[in-house]
């Protein structure tokens, strides 16, 4: 009783020492988690004389973010210490009496399900005014991701934002036809959205729709816009668009036959992927892997997962020669190996075949309007399913060889996608049994692909997913698939008749809108470093 009673006092004394604007360390960390603290360094909580001089702290103080939510301006004791025994100058010399630091909202850590232990100190930016024009208003807003003016209402840019995140592309609004009229269950007669096998043919892993039920939305297919059209129409809306045969004038596209890719990659060394039935990627029931009665989720763990009873399973990786892929993919294509696929996905072009990157044109996708992360050389037997997930980067996928048929929901509802922690396991693949082994289960969990089966969805176990709105954006070879970061997405590749082969590129950037994940509740907003864009 007497330790709630002081954590309660505790509480109580940092809330009436906050409101006169007077910070302790210990207070900041607290407070860390959800905001941004501006704060004026003086010598002695009770003596702000240092910063009285302070026109523009007094101003922001006063004025600008009087009233701002999600950040506080106010004072700290440059005597004051971290729990970790730390004062805020040591490590930080330059730091003194007088000076205006700024500490970051603390970013969520996702690498597992159990948070990281929080930090013991924080890192301050120091505002340096003579160090040249930037203004401290400028400095708070860029180091807290606000949007405000010196009056303290919203700045052009802040207009702006509210704008982009209120006119976000739903496809519900150009249509109304539901997971649940498209992707059917096989079950029992009298379970709702249950059919019969009669009631439809399976297309690959995707179910073809019956003639009585509605076919589903397809992606705009435009020519190659202006790069303002773009960003208005598209990109700060995350609609997806199709790009229509824009690719024939790029020296890839007619050179990179297979012979080509052999004879200038024959003996580099590739890492690649392989599945028995071509499916990357996908959930499973954690009880169909050999060694799952040993293995155990800790309980910790399992507490923070919706499936801790799936694994998303990795497929088998293998390091060889280019050649020996090749060799491996053709053999598949004309059918002299069976019961495996081989796909060369993720493949940076900069890490393993760089002279490719001379036959691809970047400039078409709008000047440098977007900072690239990655470009990646995606090569199969052209017989290959990717399941359901998203991709935190905004992505321009090109097609060459064959086409892909890419099944999307948007990234409004991702509750409905049950996004979340799913262990992970990974297959191994023995080349003198040509067998593939599953009994690698790992402690790691994954957290951007959906345990919902789109070909055979579990409505009774995930039910929200029957209100989804699905979208197909089939790309042809020559097209480009502009697909905003976020967007859950399903790709089922198929081959070129006649190479036998499925051949695509992608650029990864820097997404213009972002959230935190795994967050369902979480909402896409402007990316704060595309700023300048607003």
């Amino acid at each position: 009783m007497y330790k709630y009673l002081l954590l309660f006092l505790l509480d109580f004394f940092y809330y009436v020492y906050a409101l006169s604007g007077c910070y302790t360390l210990d207070f900041v960390l607290r407070r860390a988690k959800s905001t941004c603290i501006v704060a004026c360094v003086t010598n002695g909580r009770h003596q702000a004389d240092p910063c009285e001089g302070q026109e523009e702290f007094q101003h922001l103080r006063q004025v600008s973010m009087k009233n701002a939510s999600g950040i506080l301006v106010g004072y700290i004791d440059v005597n004051d210490k971290w729990p970790d025994g730390n004062r805020i100058i040591e490590g930080h010399g330059s730091i003194g009496v007088g000076d205006l630091v700024l500490f970051q909202k603390v970013q969520r850590d996702r690498s597992d399900v159990i948070p990281i232990p929080y930090p013991k100190s924080l890192v301050p930016f120091v505002y340096r005014s003579e160090e040249g024009t930037t203004q401290l208003m400028d400095f708070v807003n860029d180091g807290c991701n606000t949007y405000f003016s010196n009056t303290g209402a919203l700045s052009k840019q802040g207009v702006h934002r509210d704008e982009i995140r209120r006119s976000k592309f739903f496809v519900k609004n150009i249509s109304n036809v539901q997971s649940k009229h498209v992707f059917f269950q096989t079950c029992s007669e009298n379970e709702e959205f249950c059919y019969s096998d009669r009631d439809f043919q399976p297309h690959g892993s995707i179910p073809r729709l019956h003639g009585s039920i509605p076919r589903l939305p397809e992606c705009e297919k435009i020519d190659l816009p202006a790069r303002d059209v773009f960003f208005h129409k598209y990109l700060k809306i995350s609609k997806p668009v199709i790009f229509k045969n824009v690719l024939k004038d790029w020296p890839a596209f007619t050179k990179w036959s297979n012979n080509y890719l052999r004879e200038k990659y024959d003996k580099y060394e590739v890492r690649f992927q392989l599945t028995p039935q071509g499916e990357y990627e996908r959930i499973e029931p954690r009880n169909s892997w050999e060694n799952h009665e040993k293995f155990k989720i800790p309980r910790s763990h399992a507490d923070h997962m919706l499936t801790p009873d799936l694994v998303l399973v990795r497929p088998a990786i293998e390091d060889r020669n280019f050649s020996f892929f090749m060799d491996k993919l053709e053999g598949i294509s004309n059918g002299s190996i069976s019961n495996m696929s081989v796909y060369l996905e993720y493949a940076s072009i900069s890490k393993y075949l760089p002279e490719l990157e001379e036959d691809i044109r970047e400039e078409m996708f709008f000047d440098g309007l977007l900072k690239r992360d990655m470009l990646n050389l995606w090569l199969s037997d052209g017989k290959t399913l990717g399941k359901t997930h998203f991709d935190a980067s905004d992505n321009f996928l090109c097609q060459i060889s064959g086409k892909k048929q890419v099944i999307l929901f948007d990234p409004h509802n991702n509750h409905q996608l049950y996004e979340g922690h799913i262990p992970e396991a990974i297959m191994t693949y023995n080349f003198t049994s040509k067998s593939f082994q599953r009994r690698e289960l790992l402690e790691t969990t994954v957290h951007v692909w959906s345990p919902v089966d789109i070909a055979n969805p579990d409505y009774g176990r995930f039910p929200l997913f029957g209100e989804t709105y699905p979208m197909n954006c089939t790309i042809e070879e020559g097209d480009v698939l502009y697909l905003p970061a976020f967007w859950w997405h399903e790709v089922q590749s198929f081959p070129n008749t006649t190479a036998g082969r499925n051949l695509a590129i992608n650029f990864w950037y820097n997404p213009f809108l972002t959230r935190d994940y795994p967050c369902p509740e979480c909402q896409l907003d402007v990316n704060s470093d595309y700023r300048h864009l607003l």
